[in-house]
């Protein structure tokens, strides 16, 4: 019999926050839902088109209790999942838990910065913070004091490829939540000073970026890796000239072509009835059009046939770094699960490979930390070392380069691969334990794979995996003709004479092509601060060259970006804003996303009418 994930393990967090979050709500009369009416007493049938409530495979509450079992079963991740596609082709995903004190909506657009066209980068970004900052009726900052007020908080996130918006708040207040989405669905409504202040934003966080210790290293990885393929090439961030010359034409046209309902998943999941909270989404989604943009067209990803290299002169550094990069299938193909657990037994923990064998065995590195993406197209398999002090750049490559060979020919032991599942499990499970970790990743799974119940098979495909699996993507995708790195070092710093692994290149097109697509890379000077309008410590963002959960890390890094902490996410592709729980999705160790703050700045556009305020539920 499988082990079964106890059902307090999803809800302990979440009856924490919401003790913290109960209290009346303080609001004018005129302001938008409150929540008395999130709650109904019995579940309604959905009013309005669209398809009826499905329920996927697992859909008996929450998960199950059962006695234990063999230690290599995982657990049996069970989550409820109802799932509703209305007529102007939003799906929506319910995961109802109604002993939850807490509900949250996670909205999932398949847009990011892989759909920015060549001289428009950093456009994605510009929308999400337009959206998040204010909406057709709230101005800039409201959104975030009503839910603040009524003790929730918001989150926004740009990746390479969706953008999410999460809003969770106390049970009884669904209803703000859900017309706050629909409102800024419509169309984001910045003011030219408003937009103008978002487009200063975003060359600051460039700056700060490129600014910060080894920030460029990370950009410079993705762009060597991806090199010639233009969508996962560019940062996120945006290129220097395009957010000097950006226009706030480009957010409304971005958004009118992205940003519709046929384009987004809602998720809900918490303590909510499924009927009320349906009856809620017709009235705030259904009178929102479709839009009409062709969805991403793929397009051929040249195939990298011997090592490309790269250094980088870092003001900032105060010592070298070394960072390793692959491009990997997606997430979606079979080997992915495999290159997850590949990744966990490099660099999970202080007794996985290469901790064990650089910060421990040799005390030739500080940190060392693994990482996968986790997006569609190519992926991004990294490492991130930081020697020590005295260490030989070009000795801790070869100790590095001999783990992974060692991989490739001889496996994991049986021990070894049980470890790596163990940790990914309890990282996996922990991260789902928020209601808004577990929205986002509903909401992610039903917009890559077409169903959310996927989720609930995760675990059981990692466990799938065999040695013989990690043994062989090993050797098919981590091999040293497949592999970039990019050194960066301290200006001037002594014994870096190291002769460097990079030679001079052609200078680099626009667009993101490369004039004749070199496999090396000359060194890269630090940025001119003022030309980027650089403020350290103003909106930089999060660690780089990736995220995802399946992520390896050492130590108390575990689930961050194989970049360091000071990089932006933007150089994984991933920018966010707002503020939310730990944990990611699918085959993210850690299903969740690192929040930060949104903050307003537009100006008041002209208010839509008042939205109807649903009425009071009869008691129980």
């Amino acid at each position: 019999m499988r082990r079964t994930l106890p059902r307090r393990a999803l809800t302990a967090a979440l009856a924490a926050l919401g003790l913290l979050c109960a209290g009346a709500p303080h609001l004018a009369a005129a302001a938008p839902p409150s929540g008395k009416a999130a709650r109904a007493p019995a579940r309604k049938a959905a009013r309005g088109g669209g398809a009826p409530i499905r329920k996927a495979a697992h859909t008996a509450g929450a998960p199950r209790s059962a006695a234990a079992a063999p230690a290599e079963a995982p657990l049996d991740l069970a989550l409820p999942v109802e799932r509703i596609t209305l007529k102007n082709g939003m799906r929506v995903v319910l995961s109802p838990d109604e002993s939850s004190p807490t509900v949250a909506v996670a909205v999932t657009y398949d847009a990011g910065s892989r759909d920015e066209p060549s001289g428009r980068s950093g456009v994605a970004r510009l929308v999400m913070d337009s959206m998040a900052r204010s909406s057709r009726s709230l101005p800039a900052g409201e959104p975030q004091r009503l839910v603040a007020e009524r003790g929730g908080e918001l989150h926004a996130e740009a990746d390479v490829d969706r953008t999410t918006f999460t809003a969770a708040l106390p049970a009884n207040e669904l209803a703000l939540a859900l017309w706050i989405e629909a409102d800024r669905m419509r169309a984001p409504a910045p003011s030219a000073e408003g937009f103008e202040a978002q487009r200063r934003g975003a060359i600051e966080r460039r700056g700060a970026v490129l600014g910060a210790a080894h920030g460029q290293g990370a950009i410079r990885l993705r762009e060597l890796v991806f090199q010639g393929y233009w969508p996962h090439e560019h940062p996120a961030l945006g290129e220097a000239d395009d957010l000097a010359g950006a226009e706030l034409s480009w957010v409304r046209d971005f958004h009118a072509a992205h940003y519709g309902p046929n384009r987004a998943v809602l998720a809900i999941a918490g303590g909510f009835d499924a009927g009320a909270a349906m009856a809620l989404v017709h009235e705030y989604f259904d009178g929102i059009p479709a839009v009409s943009a062709a969805p991403f067209k793929e397009v051929p990803f040249p195939e990298q046939t011997s090592q490309r290299t790269g250094v980088v002169r870092d003001s900032a550094a105060r010592a070298p770094s070394i960072l390793y990069g692959w491009a990997v299938p997606p997430r979606e193909h079979p080997d992915h699960h495999a290159l997850a657990l590949a990744a966990s037994l490099l660099g999970r923990g202080e007794s996985s490979r290469l901790p064990a064998l650089l910060v421990g065995n040799k005390a030739v590195a500080r940190s060392v930390r693994v990482a996968i993406d986790g997006h569609r197209g190519p992926d991004l398999f990294s490492i991130d070392v930081r020697p020590a002090e005295d260490a030989r750049v070009g000795d801790v490559e070869k100790l590095i380069e001999g783990e992974i060979r060692a991989l490739a020919t001889a496996g994991p032991s049986q021990a070894e691969l049980t470890r790596a599942r163990r940790l990914l499990q309890s990282a996996f499970v922990a991260g789902l334990a928020d209601a808004g970790a577990r929205a986002r990743a509903l909401g992610e799974h039903e917009l890559l794979f077409g169903d959310a119940a996927h989720l609930n098979g995760e675990l059981a495909r990692y466990f799938a995996v065999t040695r013989e699996d990690v043994q062989r993507v090993a050797r098919d995708h981590l091999g040293p003709t497949r592999r970039t790195i990019v050194e960066t070092y301290p200006p001037g710093l002594p014994g870096a004479s190291l002769p460097p692994r990079a030679s001079a290149g052609a200078p680099r097109a626009r667009g993101g092509a490369r004039a004749a697509a070199p496999e090396q890379d000359a060194e890269v000077a630090a940025p001119d601060k003022a030309a980027e309008k650089a403020a350290p410590g103003k909106g930089a963002g999060k660690a780089a060259p990736s995220k995802r959960a399946d992520k390896a890390a050492s130590g108390k890094g575990a689930d961050k970006a194989a970049s360091g902490k000071g990089a932006d996410k933007a150089a994984s592709g991933k920018a966010a804003s707002g503020k939310g729980a730990p944990g990611k999705a699918a085959d993210k160790a850690a299903p969740g996303e690192r929040p930060a703050k949104p903050h307003g700045a537009a100006s008041r556009p002209a208010p839509d009418p008042a939205p109807t305020k649903p009425a009071k539920p009869t008691k129980k």
